[in-house]
């Protein structure tokens, strides 16, 4: 295992979105593309530090936004920045950043404005370097990231993961600590501390999460909610749509993000209920109005050494200082709740938009995340983070003023899309808000028998390999974490290189065969679910129940022949996840060896950030075996309204694009989208349930290996 250089920054591949793409996944970055990478990336290195990279300090030393205002489109956000720099109304370097506070998101917002705006690359570039000096670490990454995620010309660009920029939103303080000691020691003491051992040119930690005082928050099921994979791509869909983002600015409208705010937290959710009864925890509970009897103890700490705020046993929601956030939350429910009994929302003018249509899923995803696509924000106003900061105990900590302007506050971890995913509260509340859409989908027809069926086509069988479970250790660098000291400085790499060993859930690779009798040949959809047999209690969960818990884990576009036939799918195929990643060392020295004539930096967008996590796809299961339910769902392709890939290049992109990155027009999660009866689907010969057993081993009993 190779010594990592200062800079170097693990990356996730992106990719497209339909068969046909990924036959042309695959191109050469040309010396423009790799300029680019090469600069941006050195952007994200030791961000808690000053950059050291010669060039840059030349820029920020020489070059000013004054001097600069006509190359920007946006002279007001412009304006407005400078104002906030020379008056030092800014968020101050070290502190946290929270992008639910106020004045923090309008900050983001207004320094997105001044790079988006920039009128060309070499503007964009120069204000990156520039602000990276003043600029909040934490803000400026974050900042930087959605620009270059949504600028025209930065299409194609690897942003590094989070937690290779940040890894103390993703290791408890015990072990960063225990990271920090190791810097300033190196290989000397290494024996000493007991978690600890050599591997090649590395220290690795092993990851312990159970530590003294926050033994109150080992869960059995924190190998899924504390999977920093999982949190990552999290945090890229709020990269990928931002609350404050959207309008004519970047039009995210088109891309049906209401529909995929209330679809994305139905898959986690889904995803989550199944692992929790893999552990046999039954059902999420209830979120109500008087006590949060689970607590949560992150371990985790802020790198200026502030600990994330805590939540005790029996939180009682009738405190003092919570009364007039809990009075919002119901009041601004209630208007949500209102509007979906009434079949209507009151849009800014006073207007009423009809919401029994099934179209309207997009406008009332809009209304609850309260975007600023929301058609009358004043009104429906976002009751989700309130929650969020009330059971996160982030009051507990009075927000302190930096020149009386900037809030400085703490977050609590439900607070931050890369660590909310850890706390069990999270769970519970999106169960509270999902039943809001839930409320929503009761006032829709059931879908007819001539809706959901295929004539002509009907699935004969099911076969599913073996499924199966194991732990596998992975490592995670934390290098950019550590201060670089005068000699890492000069010599340009890190002389000692800090790994965490962290243990995460993956699956043996399987297949799935299904055979199929088709009349006549046609493009086709096929979707593949995955849902609990049984509840808590152990009772069969009646499907019009189990709907909600459909994990959609794959779909593709098929062209099926006449006649009989076979469609085999092999999971490393999977259409919704991330499998492939990069190793970061290979990432540097590819574009390093590109940029000396040494070789060439491939493109490689089979993966992107906003695909769900591949060694998640199946939960944990149960050493005898688990059962659970694969539904089989076979429809006629419906091309989407606006043709894959329109607007950017799949090729090219972090797998984000306005308009364009549905393979079907069809309703997301279709046909479980709504609650689906069993006299709806048994004639249905189309869709087929398969009952399968999920198993799970230690990894010395299986053969891992995948010839792929």
């Amino acid at each position: 295992m190779a010594r990592l250089v200062l800079c170097v920054l693990a990356l996730l591949v992106a990719g497209g979105h339909s068969e046909s793409v990924r036959k042309t996944t695959h191109k050469v970055a040309d010396p423009v593309l790799l300029q680019k990478q090469w600069d941006l990336l050195l952007l994200y290195s030791h961000p808690h530090e000053p950059n050291y990279v010669e060039s840059c300090q030349t820029i920020y030393k020489t070059w000013t936004l004054e001097k600069n205002i006509e190359h920007y489109s946006n002279v007001t956000a412009v304006k407005i920045y400078i104002e906030m720099l020379e008056n030092d109304w800014v968020l101050p370097k070290g502190v946290p950043f929270s992008v639910h506070q106020h004045e923090h998101a309008f900050e983001a917002t207004t320094l997105f404005n001044v790079l988006y705006s920039a009128k060309d690359y070499d503007t964009f570039y120069k204000t990156a370097v520039y602000l990276r000096e003043h600029v909040n670490e934490y803000l400026f990454s974050y900042v930087l990231t959605v620009a270059i995620v949504n600028r025209k010309d930065t299409q194609g660009i690897y942003v590094p993961h989070l937690y290779d920029v940040f890894p103390s939103f993703f290791n408890n303080g015990e072990v960063m600590a225990t990271a920090w000691r190791i810097h300033a020691h190196g290989y000397k003491h290494i024996d000493y501390y007991p978690s600890t051992y050599k591997w090649d040119d590395n220290v690795v930690i092993r990851w312990n999460e159970t530590v003294y005082p926050y033994i109150q928050s080992k869960h059995p099921i924190h190998s899924f909610t504390h999977d920093y994979q999982l949190s990552n791509w999290y945090y890229n869909h709020h990269v990928a749509f931002p609350y404050w983002l959207g309008g004519e600015v970047v039009p995210l409208v088109k891309d049906r993000r209401g529909e995929w705010f209330w679809f994305l937290h139905k898959q986690i959710l889904a995803r989550y209920y199944m692992e929790r009864l893999s552990y046999g925890l039954g059902e999420i509970p209830v979120l109500g109005h008087n006590v949060v009897k689970i607590p949560y103890a992150s371990g985790l700490v802020y790198h200026s050494g502030v600990p994330f705020p805590t939540r005790s046993w029996n939180f009682h929601l009738d405190q003092p200082e919570l009364v007039k956030d809990i009075e919002k939350i119901y009041e601004y429910e209630h208007r949500v709740s209102d509007a979906i009994a009434k079949g209507y929302l009151i849009n800014h003018v006073g207007e009423h938009i009809n919401l029994r249509t099934p179209e309207a899923i997009d406008i009332l995803g809009r209304v609850i995340e309260a975007n600023v696509d929301s058609p009358n924000g004043q009104y429906y106003k976002d009751f989700i983070s309130i929650w969020k900061k009330v059971l996160g105990n982030s009051p507990v900590f009075e927000p302190q003023y930096h020149n009386n302007f900037v809030p400085l506050v703490v977050p609590s971890p439900l607070e931050h899309y890369q660590t909310a995913l850890r706390d069990p509260v999270y769970y519970m509340i999106w169960k509270r808000v999902l039943g809001l859409f839930n409320q929503w989908q009761e006032q829709l027809p059931y879908y007819k028998t001539e809706e959901l069926a295929l004539p002509q086509v009907a699935i004969q069988k099911v076969e599913v390999d073996k499924l199966m479970t194991y732990f596998e250790n992975t490592y995670m660098n934390v290098t950019n974490h550590l201060y670089a000291n005068e000699e890492e400085v000069k010599q340009g790499r890190e002389l000692v290189s800090v790994l965490v060993q962290r243990p995460r859930l993956n699956h043996k690779e399987f297949q799935i065969r299904v055979n199929v009798n088709s009349e006549v040949a046609k493009t086709v959809v096929v979707r593949l679910f995955l849902a609990p047999k049984y509840d808590g209690q152990g009772s069969e969960i009646p499907l019009h129940i189990n709907s909600q818990n459909f994990f959609l884990f794959d779909e593709f576009v098929h062209e099926l022949p006449a006649g009989e036939s076979v469609i085999t799918r092999d999971s490393v195929d999977n259409w919704n996840t991330a499998r492939k990643e990069l190793d970061s060392f290979q990432v540097y020295e590819s574009v390093l060896k590109a940029l000396t004539n040494k070789g060439q930096f491939v493109v490689d967008q089979v993966e992107n950030m906003v695909k769900f996590p591949h060694h998640l796809v199946l939960p944990k299961g149960r050493v005898g075996g688990m059962p659970y339910i694969m539904m089989v769902y076979i429809s006629e392709y419906r091309a989407p309204a606006t043709p894959y890939g329109t607007g950017f290049d799949p090729t090219a992109s972090l797998g984000c694009g306005s308009g364009a990155r549905y393979i079907t027009d069809e309703p997301l999660g279709f046909p479980v989208n709504r609650p689906l009866y069993a006299w709806q689907v048994e004639d249905l010969h189309n869709l087929h349930f398969q009952d399968v057993l999920i198993y799970h081993k230690p990894t010395p009993e299986i053969d891992t290996h995948i010839v792929v």
